[in-house]
């Protein structure tokens, strides 16, 4: 059995729980301050609200990950999702704890006027936390009692509140999930192990003729295990070494990459073309080459990179 690594473990659970209580005082000091509800927020049918408060707890937790070389995996995704799940729980309860009622019948989050746990519903039901949000779900008919007396009635339809409360949670749910997404946008993950991504470090930049041209050398030198003589090829071909860089449409940025997890190395081959508008390189990932090594290749290569 692979050890745990507990430092490792700690470090992450930390990212996630700041993460977490940072959702949680964002929607909740704004709703203090304001009353405005930006977990419920939504645009155009666009969870706004939902997803920024997800994101945002869950982006430490997959940044760790993705910033050690990891691949988030089913677990990882699974665990941020409940992660987003406890946020938006918390978030509920302390609106609900938040939630005043002043004399004048009116809701409000800065704690003026007595409790709504201190309030009924029309069935003279004491406003626990299940209660309360059943009154706020319910259609325009429902109305709160105080020692007795209709206080509070709600003025919204009952299907307008449910679809509501579910965008707002369908957000909070893709917000979550979606800064595994993003962190790992463009990144190489080992084929070998299918658990990492690969740390890369540049050793050179070729034309698209070049690589073209000496491909096939180039691949041959990798698997005779031969760095000595690929990196002879891109030392002299270099576009930045023979001051080439502004003539080339299309290049390669050639680099060494190994697996944090299983230790295989990889030749990655960036391809990027020109912009015609800007003048600025763009990478094309479909056209991205990796290439495995075999022996010593790899090792030779990162001394190689740490010696420059």
């Amino acid at each position: 059995m692979e050890p745990v690594n507990i430092k490792r473990t700690t470090s992450t659970v930390k990212y996630s729980l700041i993460g977490m209580f940072l959702s949680v005082a964002i929607a909740l000091g704004i709703l203090s301050l304001t009353d405005f509800e930006l977990y419920s927020f939504s645009f155009l049918f666009i969870p706004a609200g939902g997803l920024a408060l997800g994101i945002i707890a869950t982006i430490g937790y997959f940044y760790r990950i993705v910033n050690e070389g990891y691949k988030p995996s089913r677990q990882n995704y699974l665990m941020s999702l409940g992660m987003v799940l406890v946020t938006f729980l918390f978030i509920q309860y302390g609106d609900y704890r938040m939630s005043y009622v002043t004399k004048d019948h009116a809701i409000n989050h800065q704690f003026k006027g007595d409790p709504i746990s201190s309030y009924q519903d029309e069935d003279g039901k004491a406003l626990t936390f299940y209660h309360y949000y059943a009154f706020k779900l319910k259609n325009s008919e429902s109305s709160l009692l105080y020692h007795g007396r209709e206080a509070i009635q709600a003025d919204s339809f009952a299907g307008y509140n449910w679809f509501r409360w579910s965008l707002s949670f369908v957000g909070f749910l893709l917000g979550g999930i979606f800064p595994g997404w993003w962190l790992t946008r463009g990144i190489t993950h080992c084929t070998a192990c299918k658990q990492a991504y690969l740390t890369e470090y540049k050793l050179g930049d070729l034309s698209s003729g070049i690589v073209t041209e000496f491909y096939n050398v180039l691949v041959q030198e990798i698997e005779s295990n031969n760095f000595k003589a690929f990196i002879d090829i891109v030392n002299r071909f270099d576009i930045f070494n023979n001051n080439e860089s502004d003539i080339h449409e299309e290049t390669y940025v050639i680099n060494i990459a190994a697996c944090p997890n299983c230790k295989h190395g990889f030749v990655i081959m960036k391809h990027y073309s020109r912009d015609e508008e800007d003048g600025t390189y763009r990478e094309n990932d479909n056209k991205k080459i990796a290439l495995s090594t075999e022996g010593s290749f790899a090792e030779q290569a990162l001394s190689y990179v740490k010696a420059i």
